[in-house]
């Protein structure tokens, strides 16, 4: 990160607001992707009941930030966690957390049952039909499909998905006829073709 919001800055700022004892970088900024454009996502552990979210914008920029209980355990959720800068551990939180999310992450999802594949096949079949009815309803499930669909891939697969920017930048490596299935479908304007020949990539 560099000025106007250091790391020094999400420290402070973290402890000030929450009181937090951990605070974990991830996302562009622990990547060292970020562009101007880019939030600040950040996860502050302190002596909280709740789960809470701190968005606004800050020195500049947006400040996306999570504040979890102390002792938050693993979860699916929390894999964007995965690959962060600790920038402060006062008590071990986050280097246990970032251990134990990380033999979770080898370990894999579970697989879909095969009641849950079925439905997911169908309701994008079924969606896609809808479509092409053309009124605002249909637009409405055209995008809502897109959204589903990127996360179905995935999980029809047997794999992770830990959000749409890490998801596609993973495909365009993996998978380039499928990334570029996307990329065609979730064009402005895109013809339905483009999403029923993204829709067969994706239920196989």
């Amino acid at each position: 990160m560099s000025d106007p919001a250091s790391t020094d800055d999400v420290v402070a700022e973290m402890r000030r607001a929450h009181g937090a004892h951990a605070v974990i970088l991830y996302g562009s900024h622990a990547r060292g992707d970020a562009t101007a454009e880019s939030d600040v996502d950040v996860a502050a552990f302190a002596d909280v009941s709740r789960v809470m979210r701190d968005a606004r914008p800050w020195r500049g920029t947006y400040l996306d930030g999570f504040v979890y209980p102390t002792a938050t355990e693993p979860d699916p959720d929390l894999l964007k966690l995965v690959g962060g800068k600790i920038l402060l551990d006062e008590r071990g939180t986050a280097r246990a957390l970032l251990d134990r999310l990380g033999e979770l992450e080898r370990r894999g999802p579970s697989p879909l049952a095969d009641d849950e594949a079925r439905m997911r096949r169908v309701w994008a079949e079924k969606t896609l039909a809808r479509i092409h009815r053309g009124d605002p309803e249909a637009h409405y499930r055209c995008h809502q499909l897109l959204v589903n669909l990127l996360e179905d891939y995935f999980a029809l697969r047997g794999a992770w998905f830990r959000g749409a920017k890490v998801a596609l930048a993973e495909l365009a490596q993996s998978s380039p006829d499928v990334f570029d299935a996307f990329v065609r479908a979730m064009a402005p304007a895109a013809p339905i073709d483009a999403v029923a020949q993204l829709v067969a990539l994706v239920i196989g």
